[in-house]
Order: C-alpha cells, then sequence, then structure tokens
C-alpha cells in the first residue's frame, strides 16, 4: 500500500485552492475510511485514540465555505493535524495514554487555541506511551502506535500515535510534547521530521505541561518546510509571554543569515561511537560527508546532567500531577514503579539538579562560542523488536532507554531548540535520525541547516502514505 509521495501543507492548500482536486470535507471523508481501515490490520495502526467524526466535518464544512468564498483564514486552513492525548482540546479528553478516562474539556490549551484559529481540522487525539512515561510507545491501556515502516518495531515515544500518523500519511503534521526526546525520538523512528523549539517558545498555558522546565510543544511533519511553518505560525500565535524575549525573536525563513558551506558543525566522535554499528555507518558516510566544516567539541557535563535531567523531569511529573496519583490504581506497572522513584526524590536532589543545569547551560554556551551547531545521530539505538508480552504489561528496559536517550536529553535539559531529520535507513528498512542543536532562539539557522541536509540526504525507500489520501 503505496502512494507516490507524502502530502504537505502546501499541496494541500492548493488543492482546496483549486476545489477540482479536494475539498476539506472529501478529504476529511477519505481520512476516516483510512483510519477506519488502519484499525482492521494486523496489527491495527492505532494512531488515534479518541476521534469525532461529527466536530471534524463540521471544521472541515466551515472550512470548504470558506475556500468557496475565496477567504482561508491561512494557509492551514482545511488541514488535518492529529494532536497527541498530553494536551487540551475542547471536545475530547486528555488522558494522558491512561486507563482511566478524564473529564471531556471545555476549552482548548493556548496552542491548540491559536491553531485551530488559523482554520486547522483537528482529526482526533493521538495514542502516547502512558503518562510520558517511556521512550517507546507501548501502550497497554489503549493498544500500541505501530510504526509504518516495520509495525513489529516501535515507534518511540511518548508521542507515538503523533509520528505513526505522520508517518503513515494520514496527516501531514501533528503536535507531540518534548520532556526527553518525546518528539525527537518517535520523529527519528518512524522517518520522519521534528523539532522541540527553545523552552518557553511556544505557549503551554492550560496543559498538564506548564510549570514544567524541560517540556515543549513540538511538531512533526513530513517535511522540514512544514515543521517551519507550523512552528513559526506557532510562534506568532502562541508565543509564552512568560519565558519569551520579543529581543531574540528569530523568525524562521528558508535561508539563514550565513550560508550553509560557512555553518560549523560540531560533534564528538567518542560520544558517537556508542552508537549502532548500522547508525554510526549512516553518519559517518551518508552525514558528515555533506558538511563542510566539522569541529570536534567537548561535552563535559555528561553524567551528572542526565542524572540531574531525569530527577528534574521525574520531580516535576510527580508534584504537578496530582491527578495522576490520584488515579495511581489504574497505572501499568511500568508507570507506578517509575512514579515510586519520584516520591524518593527530595527537594535537596531537585536544587542540586538545577545547579547541575546552570553548569551544563555554561558548558553549551561556550561551545556555540566555537561551532554554529552541533550534530549527532538522534538516538543511539535502532527501533527495538517488540516483545509481544510488553503490549499486554508494559516493560521497564533500562538499557534501551539509556541509549535511545543519549543525544536528545541534553536539549530538554538545557532548553536548546533541536531538530530530528530522517538521515537515511538501515539495510532492513529501519529509520536513522540525524539531530541538529542550536542555540537558544536560533531555530530560523535550525531550520534552514535542517532543509539544507534534507536534500542531500537520502529519500525514503519506501512510504506508507496511502492511495485513499491522493488530491488529484
Amino acid at each position: 500500500m503505496s502512494s507516490p509521495h507524502y502530502h504537505s501543507i502546501l499541496d494541500y492548500h492548493k488543492a482546496f485552492m483549486s476545489s477540482e482536486h479536494v475539498t476539506p470535507e472529501e478529504l476529511v471523508d477519505r481520512i476516516q475510511k483510512k483510519i477506519e481501515e488502519s484499525e482492521t490490520y494486523d496489527p491495527p495502526l492505532r494512531c488515534f485514540t479518541q476521534l469525532n467524526w461529527q466536530l471534524a466535518k463540521q471544521a472541515a464544512a466551515e472550512s470548504t465555505i470558506r475556500y468557496q468564498n475565496n477567504c482561508p483564514l491561512s494557509v492551514l486552513d482545511g488541514v488535518p493535524i492529529g494532536i497527541k492525548d498530553e494536551l487540551n482540546i475542547k471536545g475530547f479528553r486528555t488522558n494522558c495514554g491512561r486507563k482511566k478516562d478524564m473529564p471531556v474539556n471545555e476549552e482548548d490549551c493556548a496552542t491548540v487555541a491559536a491553531l485551530r484559529s488559523l482554520g486547522v481540522v483537528i482529526i482526533g487525539v493521538t495514542n502516547m506511551h502512558e503518562m510520558g512515561m517511556g521512550i517507546t510507545g507501548i501502550n497497554p491501556n489503549k493498544g500500541t502506535a505501530r510504526n509504518p515502516h516495520n509495525d513489529q518495531h516501535v515507534t518511540g515515544g511518548s508521542s507515538s500515535g503523533s509520528a505513526a500518523a505522520v508517518s503513515s500519511g494520514i496527516v501531514p503534521f501533528a503536535l507531540g510534547t518534548d520532556g526527553g526526546g518525546s518528539v525527537r525520538i518517535p520523529t527519528s523512528f518512524c522517518g520522519m521530521q521534528g523539532m522541540k523549539p527553545t523552552f518557553g517558545r511556544v505557549n503551554a498555558s492550560n496543559t498538564s505541561l506548564d510549570t514544567s522546565t524541560v517540556t515543549s510543544i513540538g511538531v512533526i511533519a513530513n517535511n522540514v518546510a512544514d515543521v517551519a511553518l507550523v512552528m513559526n505560525l506557532m510562534f506568532i500565535k502562541a508565543s509564552d509571554q512568560r519565558f519569551f524575549n520579543p529581543g531574540c525573536f528569530n523568525p524562521v525563513r528558508s535561508l539563514s543569515d550565513k550560508p550553509f558551506s560557512e555553518l560549523k558543525f560540531g560533534t564528538n566522535t567518542e560520544y558517537v561511537s556508542y552508537c549502532h554499528k548500522e547508525i554510526q555507518s549512516v553518519f559517518e558516510t551518508i552525514v558528515k560527508p555533506k558538511l563542510s566544516k566539522i569541529v570536534e567539541i567537548e561535552f563535559r557535563e555528561l553524567y551528572m546532567s542526565k542524572i540531574a535531567h531525569m530527577n528534574i523531569i521525574l520531580s516535576e511529573t510527580s508534584q504537578n500531577q496530582q491527578v495522576w496519583r490520584d488515579h495511581y490504581d489504574t497505572l501499568t506497572y511500568q508507570t507506578k514503579i517509575i512514579f515510586s522513584t519520584c516520591k524518593r526524590l527530595a527537594l535537596d536532589h531537585y536544587m542540586q539538579s538545577s545547579a547541575q543545569k546552570t553548569r551544563a547551560i555554561r558548558m553549551f554556551k561556550s561551545i556555540f562560542e566555537e561551532v554554529d551547531l552541533i550534530i549527532t545521530p538522534t538516538t543511539a539505538c535502532l527501533p527495538k523488536r517488540i516483545n509481544p508480552n510488553s503490549l499486554t504489561v508494559g516493560e521497564l528496559d533500562e538499557e534501551n532507554v539509556l541509549k535511545t536517550m543519549w543525544f536528545v536529553y541534553l536539549a530538554n535539559f538545557c532548553g536548546l531548540p533541536a531538530m530530528s531529520i530522517n538521515a537515511g535507513y538501515t539495510p532492513s528498512g529501519l529509520p536513522v535520525g540525524l539531530m541538529l542543536t542550536a542555540p537558544w532562539w536560533r531555530e530560523d539557522l535550525l531550520i534552514s541547516a535542517a532543509k539544507h541536509l534534507e536534500t542531500e540526504l537520502k529519500k525514503p525507500s519506501r512510504f506508507h502514505c496511502p492511495d485513499s489520501q491522493k488530491m488529484a
């Protein structure tokens, strides 16, 4: 089941402008059939856990009228989107992957409200790892979202459903959240492009992330230009004034102020050597030859920063989510074990971890005096094969967690913008992700480099975009 190419946001917009191809209403009908079909697969794709076709069709009908009157709200008008089960959406429940259903939300969180004002059609709530407490995406409560490149391997998490929905071609982009790689990991494992912005760049008010110091709302799309487009609109419509410094604003442009050939990329050979050999091969033989200037850099705070990041995210999760503790008995054993660890963390651990964050930030300031961007693989391991037993009870695999988060956590810990793009494939067809990390507020530089590399690197060897989504 394949299609010539993934559809971009501009593809949808152009098709809607020329109603001979498709209208938003017709597209939603096709998506409904595609999702219903995907649930008959063995195993089911299960990228969505909540759907409300009445709301989606109403939004699509309103969008269709706007296009007929030649007055769309934006380039996103009528474009379908999936939203992670951690962000409040009016008319849906925010269950965070739990078995227990929460009340239906009466209003959108700030970011969803901003996108809705631009005319997007919300298809539904995407699957996730329970409570965001894992990196595989395996969810015994709602069913596990499957990796469209190989349904016997994990999608990555915790934004598993968002990555699967985009990789399968059902939607062109989706929202996720990223506190320890939860956007970039599934982006890498599912062969897509995804970004977490500078901490505080996107408004997280009226969400469970509101008091987190490491988690950001991010975007997963099938091409870099769409990540840039959505991020730019979110920066403008949903910036967080509590953290955001307007003087630091750099709109995402197609070109930065420095040609790609002049960019200095920092990496650490020893750090990368811990990767799976097939990831190393892609990085060394496919990626590095595309870079004009590579600088060997030193990461001095890795071990302590890894512990400190875990202390902070677990402490904040435990303290901020009273509702999760109220429903402790409904959680999987994996999540219960993690929360039992949270209870052992003291204020002193949090304070020491915050001091470590200051030291790590100083380290990155020093690094970015030498280089423009840091470049590494996104993960040190490939998407692991799913253990059938974990589908019903979940799993804790500390070694896999360590390898999966090997590169990603530092951007969360220090609030840096980072992006994963598809770099190629292993001989067996599993995607390999490449991660770029930029200085604070320099998403424009990040996007510019990612866009250049996207055109240089190997294109997807197979597509999972359904034929029923064709617009011509």
